[in-house]
């Protein structure tokens, strides 16, 4: 049987409050090694440093023929082409008065060589001869050893994650192993008598459990470890049992029982199992019953509430700089970006409100918002369209098509 003593009202925090605590307590996971090519995602705990000197040679920046500026005469030199120097092959031999070689991108210079002249500029050529029309100064569309990166130079500051452009400077650094932070590892628990798996026949009173899916993605896409994703009914046992697995990872998601109904377990069974309270509830709509505390062996608790929409909003609110503040990243509220009304909206209620809606561009790349249909945040279907929250002050005004309101995108920038 469920435990009847109803708890007391605790006071409600604001969104800016709950991101200052986050930003003041959320400190990154440890750092170990890894190979670069597993870095994708990560985000660096030491700077990593170039290991020689890039480019490690004299190189040409393009096509053309490599030659001796001293050779031309007003911006004009006839020579003989005595080599072709290619990319990765071998600087080839000296530079003679009067001579040239043709190079490619990449190769690198052959002694004597103190300029290159683009293939472009040739106006006469033939198997010996080129006629070169340029000025040919000293350096011209050479890269120098060294000039982009000396040895001991940072090539990712710690902190950057790591995407294809930071990984492919990692490679030609010749950097093969970094520090990273690690991801968080995150259980989810959705619970409800309610709940049954997507596909079964409904019985009386049940719905599909759609948060699995839906918190599934979102915790997978911001790189964290999803370890296991549970399902729970609304029974005492049952709940010790799985939240007190769930609390030895770095971070447990509940979804649902947060509020103050009969069945709502969750909260009190938590505090029993040592979680202390950091936010008791928002300030905010949807998402009022959510919670984030600390187990004593260190897990973050993120309890949400059981209704999508609900629960979408406050893992786009907090959830997601949470888990980025675990690994590493920035751990504060997201971007807001301004954006122009397609449609009408309604007067605000007290509480700061966050609706779902579709961002667009229009042909002079302004953005715009669509709100979508919403039914109350038990209503999962405009989620499908939703592409980003339109946050709204409490007590606002409405708000008339073209008039600018600011967005949060879902998912992130």
């Amino acid at each position: 049987m469920p435990r009847t003593s109803t708890p007391a009202a605790t006071r409600l925090s604001d969104a800016d409050e709950v991101w200052r605590l986050l930003a003041g307590q959320v400190r990154p996971l440890p750092a170990e090694e890894i190979p670069v090519a597993e870095a994708h995602g990560r985000r660096l705990a030491e700077d990593a440093l170039c290991t020689f000197d890039f480019p490690p040679f004299d190189r040409a920046v393009m096509d053309g023929f490599a030659v001796r500026s001293a050779d031309f005469n007003q911006g004009h030199a006839r020579l003989r082409m005595i080599d072709l120097v290619r990319a990765g092959g071998p600087r080839g031999g000296p530079l003679a008065p009067g001579h040239c070689a043709r190079i490619n991108t990449g190769a690198p210079l052959p002694p004597g060589a103190d300029a290159v002249v683009m293939v472009e500029r040739a106006t006469e050529a033939d198997s010996e001869f080129v006629e070169l029309r340029d000025s040919a100064t000293i350096g011209a569309n050479i890269d120098r050893t060294g000039a982009i990166l000396h040895r001991g130079a940072m090539v990712v500051p710690r902190g950057t994650r790591g995407t294809g452009g930071a990984l492919a400077a990692l490679a030609s650094a010749g950097v093969t192993r970094v520090q990273a932070y690690r991801q968080p590892r995150v259980t989810l628990l959705t619970t409800g008598d309610e709940l049954i798996d997507a596909g079964a026949p409904l019985g009386e009173g049940q719905i599909y459990d759609s948060n699995s899916m839906l918190l599934s993605a979102e915790i997978q896409q911001t790189g964290a470890t999803l370890l296991q994703v549970g399902r729970c009914p609304d029974d005492q046992s049952a709940l010790d049992a799985a939240l007190r697995s769930g609390l030895a990872v770095d971070v447990l998601i509940v979804v649902g029982g947060m509020s103050r109904g009969t069945h709502d377990l969750v909260p009190r069974t938590l505090q029993e199992l040592g979680v202390r309270w950091v936010v008791e509830g928002l300030n905010l709509k949807p998402g009022k019953p959510t919670r984030i505390g600390r187990a004593p062996a260190g897990a973050w608790v993120l309890g949400l509430p059981g209704n999508p929409v609900s629960a979408a909003v406050c893992f786009t609110l907090f959830g997601r700089p949470l888990l980025s503040g675990l690994s590493g990243g920035p751990c504060e509220a997201p971007p807001t970006l301004c954006a122009s009304l397609t449609s009408p909206m309604p007067a605000n209620g007290p509480r700061p409100m966050y609706q779902p809606a579709r961002w667009s561009a229009d042909s002079e790349g302004r953005l715009r918002a669509e709100p979508l249909t919403w039914r109350g945040s038990g209503d999962p279907f405009g989620l499908a369209l939703g592409t980003a929250l339109i946050a709204r002050d409490a007590n606002a005004q409405a708000a008339a098509a073209g008039d600018a309101v600011n967005l949060i995108l879902i998912g992130g920038l």
